[in-house]
């Protein structure tokens, strides 16, 4: 009978593999806290898009040729690029045939928080839109010469941006 004998490394070489192997447990450790305690991965990644959490203006405009509307979607449009707010900016355009507060209405549907308006046809609809009743939480502007009720006038001359800014603004909504 033969008896099997373990294999016997010497000291010397056991030393050697325990000291290898703390070096490479080492270096993963220094690799995985260089690597791992990334402090962008413990927060949420950001939006692809914000249109839903924006604050949403719309503009209405009449198939009526109105020299203020270049000039008022020129004035959104530089609003929603300042930034530093998220205002999101769409055009309307009334259809000839579309009743004017059915319109409206939609609009109000689709979330827009403030209605900006231009041409004669889109401030009718408007007008038409709040006698029947202020929608809640939308705020209506008619870039005008004349008021429309309940509605808050923008004088043509001197739309702006900045002018927008205050009436559009937040995201609070009345």
């Amino acid at each position: 009978m033969t008896a099997t004998t373990a294999p016997h490394l010497s000291r010397t070489r056991l030393w050697t593999l325990v000291g290898a192997a703390a070096a490479v447990a080492g270096v993963i450790g220094v690799l995985v806290w260089l690597f791992g305690s990334d402090p962008a991965a413990a927060r949420p990644p950001r939006p692809v898009s914000h249109v839903d959490t924006a604050t949403r203006a719309c503009l209405l405009t009449s198939t009526d040729s109105d020299p203020g509307v270049a000039r008022t979607w020129a004035a959104m449009r530089q609003l929603a690029a300042g930034g530093t707010s998220s205002v999101v900016v769409q055009r309307y355009r009334l259809p000839d045939e579309a009743d004017g507060a059915t319109y409206v209405n939609t609009l109000v549907q689709l979330r827009c928080s403030t209605i900006v308006s231009t041409g004669a046809g889109a401030r009718a609809a408007v007008a038409t839109t709040l006698a029947a009743g202020h929608p809640r939480g939308v705020r209506f502007a008619v870039v005008a010469d004349r008021p429309v009720a309940e509605a808050t006038r923008v004088d043509p001359g001197s739309v702006s941006a900045q002018a927008l800014a205050g009436l559009i603004g937040g995201r609070e909504r009345p």
